[in-house]
């Protein structure tokens, strides 16, 4: 890249027939002015050139295809969410299950020893009953005689 002091600096052979230096030398500085002028006016532009690159309007194409990209991912998330959340339903749809068969088991155990215990107090009350009459006629017995 050339600078104004490349342009200042440039030297020229002198020839018979040549350019007169002093016109080539004048025409050099008032390049070299202008050159720098630019290259500050560069420095200027340049800052101000990228903001605009950042803030730039994206085309509708562009828009679209982001917003497909957003699409899809939500509807991807989704899936996986609802996957997840199917497969904790599963899970614990079993272990209620489970649960709902180990109640029944001791429910059926409870009965069966509550049945047990029913028929042993009305084994024990016949029994009883049973003694009770026979030491009621034993009593009548003796008061007969």
């Amino acid at each position: 890249m050339i600078t104004k002091n490349d342009i200042l600096g440039r030297k020229f052979n002198k020839t018979l027939r040549g350019y007169d230096p002093v016109e080539v030398k004048y025409f050099l500085e008032m390049l070299a002015e202008e050159f720098e002028k630019l290259e500050e006016r560069i420095t200027v532009l340049e800052p101000i050139e990228k903001q605009l690159s950042d803030l730039k309007v994206k085309s509708p194409d562009d828009l679209i295809a982001e917003a497909e990209k957003k699409g899809r991912k939500i509807i991807e998330d989704a899936e996986k969410l609802a996957a997840e959340v199917i497969e904790q339903t599963k899970k614990q749809k079993t272990r209620e299950y489970e649960e709902i068969v180990a109640l029944k088991s001791k429910k059926d155990r409870l009965l069966k020893s509550l049945n047990d215990v029913i028929h042993k107090h009305k084994e024990l009350i016949s029994i009883l009953s049973g003694v009770a009459e026979d030491s009621e006629a034993n009593k009548q017995e003796e008061e007969i005689t």
